[in-house]
């Protein structure tokens, strides 16, 4: 007898003795067409099986049962879960049919007991469920996808607080282009431009984030503080034209030091040591300019 397997329905019932001219064959002591002693395509059941001779005598029966045949498990039900921009690989989760004597696959060829696949690399998949009778379900199909890029670390243009500016503008360079996001927190991403501005005096860190929700390694920023302007200067005349000497000398006695320049006019700051000779008589306004160019207030002089 040939049982009935996953993927033939019927069974075959062959009869290997006796066997010779004359005989007939019969699985329900009825028909004895049959000279082969093979019968194909016979359904689930019971059936007793004779032989006839010519004279018309027929043999006791030989029972044989034709099994139901295996039913194959439902195509699988599965979650799956993407690579994320941390992780390269995917998780495929077989939901259903689940119990005992199932197996399961993701390339038809080879069955673990466990329903979940973990760490599978981006591509295809047919996922089936087997039996213990080794039949195998219809394939459902599964996409691993790619794993997301992460935007590069950014760069950026600086533009620090001046002696009329208290903040800095930070500018990022690249990587620019749609569904970008900028942050100088690592918090807020509301920024499509890639242009912070007012940012106060302190150290940041400058990170790109993408459609997908990865973010790039980050890109430390320091906006200084904003530089002082010197001090008002504390300036004398020191010498006043007198009957024989008609000009003057203006001193300044603070601040002093190096990087230091002055000016009486507001315009040339070429003199770097506070002392003017040979001035004019008029008014002056006394100002003092430092290394990062902050003029003082100024101080009139007469």
């Amino acid at each position: 007898v040939t049982q009935p397997n996953c993927s033939v329905a019927t069974g075959t019932i062959t009869i290997t003795a006796p066997l010779g001219a004359g005989l007939s064959y019969s699985i329900d002591g009825i028909i004895y067409t049959n000279t082969t002693g093979i019968f194909n395509n016979v359904a689930a059941g019971n059936y007793n099986v004779t032989v006839r001779n010519a004279a018309g005598c027929t043999s006791a029966a030989a029972p044989v049962t034709i099994n139901t045949p295996a039913t194959a498990p439902a195509a699988p039900t599965v979650n799956v879960t993407q690579p994320t921009c941390a992780v390269a690989t995917g998780t495929i989760t077989v939901t259903a049919p689940l119990g005992a004597g199932l197996t399961y696959s993701i390339d038809g060829t080879n069955f673990q007991a466990s329903t979940i696949f973990n760490n599978v690399a981006p591509g295809n998949y047919t996922i089936t469920v087997q039996n213990a009778a080794g039949c195998s379900s219809a394939a459902t199909p599964v996409t691993i996808n790619t794993q997301p890029s992460t935007p590069a670390a950014p760069t950026v243009n600086v533009t620090q607080p001046n002696c009329s500016v208290a903040t800095g503008t930070i500018t990022i360079t690249a990587p620019v282009g749609a569904g970008l996001t900028y942050s100088i927190d690592g918090i807020t991403y509301t920024n499509t431009t890639g242009v912070c501005t007012t940012v106060a005096a302190g150290n940041y860190s400058v990170t790109v984030r993408n459609t997908d929700g990865c973010t790039s390694n980050a890109t430390p920023v320091t906006i200084n503080a904003q530089p002082a302007a010197p001090a008002t200067p504390a300036a004398t005349v020191t010498v006043q034209p007198d009957c024989v000497v008609a000009t003057g000398t203006i001193t300044v006695t603070a601040p002093l030091g190096p990087g230091l320049t002055f000016s009486i006019d507001d315009v040339n700051y070429t003199n770097t040591r506070g002392v003017f000779t040979n001035v004019t008589a008029g008014n002056y306004n006394v100002t003092v300019r430092n290394a990062a160019g902050c003029i003082s207030s100024a101080t009139t002089v007469t």
